[in-house]
């Protein structure tokens, strides 16, 4: 049987020995990290901090494979642009000096009639692409509320084998996308790198978001997309995210997932 990469976000300010046992006592075999600050980016005390962190990863057999970038508002915006591609460039090579393979971002809201913004976002995407494949990384969109005919075009325009997809079928009840997840696995799938196992219902009436819910309690059908992306030979890694506070409800709900997604054969 196929070992697959299992693992859950971290900020790195949350990176403790008592939770690494917690989360390798589970059966992860890996990490993403997220919130790598100037704190850990800058001189040589950044250096000391990234090598604590990434150490203990280590030790519990954790160690991080993709990382959630930091940064203001997207990419996607002209006056964010620039300063943005240059933050998420510094962590890409830091993720590279620890053999981090998959780069995440939430690009930004894409403008409806802007062609100059648009052709410029998709220019800046090919040049991260070619950054990536120069550092042997995939730079990923993490979804959003770009639609999937948007979407689409946009992969197709950048025709970079080095940008992809992280595909949270959460984000698309929570952003309240036109198509189904289903629809978007398979019209994706060609990009798709990585995946997060998260959960959600689309906003109620009235409301402009909808809301995570545990695994396996949210209208993503989340078991019946897992089995079709196993299915179809994914081989990318299988990321938890639960986003509420660490405590006893979220140690619960992540120990529930990964018997759910062990279930499913991850």
């Amino acid at each position: 049987m196929t070992s697959h990469s299992l693992g859950t976000l971290l900020r790195m300010n949350n990176i403790t020995e008592e939770y690494m046992e917690f989360l390798q006592g589970l059966g992860m075999n890996s990490s993403q990290v997220c919130r790598v600050t100037d704190e850990y980016l800058c001189g040589e005390e950044g250096f000391r901090r990234s090598e604590e962190i990434i150490n203990l990863l280590k030790k519990y057999d954790l160690s991080p494979n993709s990382l959630f970038t930091t940064y203001n508002n997207g990419i996607i915006d002209p006056k964010n642009r620039a300063e943005n591609l240059l933050r998420i460039c510094r962590q890409m090579n830091w993720a590279k000096r620890y053999g981090i393979q998959y780069i995440l971002c939430h690009v930004g809201e894409l403008p409806e009639n802007d062609e100059e913004c648009c052709s410029g976002f998709v220019a800046s995407l090919k040049q991260l692409a070619a950054f990536a494949a120069e550092n042997q990384q995939y730079f990923l969109f993490e979804t959003g509320s770009i639609p999937l005919e948007s979407l689409l075009k946009i992969f197709t325009e950048v025709n970079h084998p080095h940008l992809g997809y992280n595909f949270d079928p959460a984000n698309v009840m929570y952003y309240n996308l036109p198509d189904s997840p289903d629809k978007m696995l398979d019209e994706l799938a060609p990009w798709i790198k990585a995946v997060h196992c998260k959960d959600g219902v689309r906003p109620a009436p009235g409301q402009q978001f909808g809301k995570e819910t545990v695994l396996g309690e949210g209208e993503t059908r989340f078991a019946e997309l897992i089995t079709k992306l196993l299915n179809s030979g994914f081989d990318g890694p299988f990321i938890i995210e639960r986003e509420i506070p660490i405590g006893p409800e979220q140690r619960r709900d992540i120990s529930n997932a990964v018997q759910l997604l062990k279930s499913l054969g991850v």
